[in-house]
């Protein structure tokens, strides 16, 4: 009974972070463990877009076809590390079997739930408790070079207006009107008024602070190794530093979350997608907007006093190491696309790991294995937009309330793992 309100949460990411902050409101006593620093995994050094219009996964044939064009250009967007990866492997069969119209639309409708949820509760946290982190709604600009990517984007507008998200078509006028900081060279450009950017480190600095104040202990640099089980559930986690007993547990690692599937009873089927940033002094052309360079399929981020690229995706298992070249295709990008770009005044060059899941939807459930933990992980590309709404609906859960969405889309047992 002296463990009846306490819940030990693994991951000190942005899920872990918002499943800690509603399960604080629901009174429950939490305590933050994880392997390194907090907040430092994939979470700190992205973009910082909060993107509801990110609804469609990426299963679709054509990104098959870049993936295997691409495996051998070790700077293209997209790169798979070419060697024997059984796993791997076998997400990527996953994967493509996901890639019809069918499976699509219903990761969509799952993917679509949690990025309005969020994208509705940001605003009321980041309001009520003071946290400062360059939260702004200004929208977000997709350039296009190309006139034929550019109208061929027409079909994707259409399926994303059948979850209430629409884009304005603009053509070369008006996306210079709108910023004037790209090249003249731009074909055309689609422009959703809802997307909102923020500085991620600040928001875990902001939110770091909120939890202490809320009386949430959190415990860095501890590896947990494993859980101390007895009749079917979690009694402690075990950790470098001993037992630490709870009543309740989240498994919130993203992209080492597969390193607990033996102690949880079901695979997890998430590989790591690496991602790079860099972070500079705004450039002399800066852009007003955050912008997405859509044939190299890179990000710009403007803050008031910083300026952040960020891209690509490379599944080469969990290598931190940084590729210079992948590097420099970060910032070849954006001198294509802006006028008169140089990278200058460099201050951070960072990697991450996005916890992929092969058809675009986090795992949201309880262990098949251990009754009283809970998984929450494989938020893909879109962890920072989807935060606040995995949140809430896993406090939810342990909380046994109802649902404020319908959990069923995240189900574990999906892909048979039960």
């Amino acid at each position: 009974m002296e463990n009846a309100k306490k819940v030990i949460v693994i991951g000190s990411g942005i899920i872990g972070v918002f499943i800690a902050y509603y399960l604080t409101r629901k009174k429950w006593s939490v305590t933050i463990v994880d392997r390194g620093c907090f907040g430092a995994g994939a979470s700190a050094g992205n973009c910082g877009l909060i993107v509801p219009n990110h609804v469609l996964p990426l299963n679709d044939p054509a990104t098959l076809l870049k993936a295997v064009f691409w495996m051998f250009k070790k700077d293209a967007p997209l790169h798979v590390k070419p060697k024997f990866n059984p796993r791997l492997i076998n997400w990527f069969g996953k994967f493509a079997k996901k890639c019809n119209r069918k499976d699509i639309l219903i990761s969509a409708k799952g993917r679509n739930a949690l990025l309005q949820s969020s994208f509705n509760l940001y605003p009321s946290i980041i309001r009520k408790e003071n946290i400062l982190c360059d939260w702004s709604v200004r929208g977000s600009l997709h350039v296009y070079k190309s006139a034929k990517n550019w109208t061929a984007y027409q079909t994707t507008d259409a399926l994303l207006r059948r979850y209430g998200i629409k884009a304005q078509c603009l053509t070369r006028e008006d996306i210079l009107d709108l910023e004037p900081a790209l090249g003249i060279d731009a074909a055309g450009g689609w422009y959703y008024r809802e997307t909102a950017h923020l500085r991620p480190e600040r928001l875990l600095s902001g939110m770091r602070r909120l939890l202490s104040e809320k009386g949430v202990r959190i415990i860095e640099n501890n590896e947990v190794t494993g859980f101390a089980v007895e009749n079917k559930r979690a009694a402690g986690i075990r950790t470098k530093n001993g037992i630490l007993s709870a009543g309740q547990f989240v498994v919130a690692m993203g992209a080492w979350t597969p390193d607990f599937e033996k102690s949880l009873g079901c695979r997890i089927p998430i590989q790591p997608g690496k991602g790079l940033s860099i972070t500079m002094k705004p450039p002399e052309n800066c852009p007003r907007l955050p912008l997405f360079f859509e044939e190299k399929n890179v990000v710009a981020t403007p803050w008031q006093d910083d300026f952040r690229l960020g891209g690509t995706m490379e599944f080469a298992g969990y290598d931190s190491s940084l590729n210079r070249r992948r590097l420099d295709a970060l910032t070849h990008a954006a001198a294509s696309y802006l006028k008169g770009f140089e990278a200058e005044h460099i201050e951070e060059e960072w990697c991450g790991f996005r916890p992929m899941t092969c058809d675009g939807l986090p795992i949201i459930g309880r262990s098949p294995r251990l009754q009283n933990v809970m998984i929450a992980a494989g938020h893909n590309m879109v962890g920072i937009s989807t935060g606040p709404g995995t949140g809430k609906l896993v406090a939810e859960m342990i909380n046994t309330d109802s649902p404020h969405i319908d959990p069923e889309p995240y189900r574990i047992g999906r892909f048979g793992i039960e």
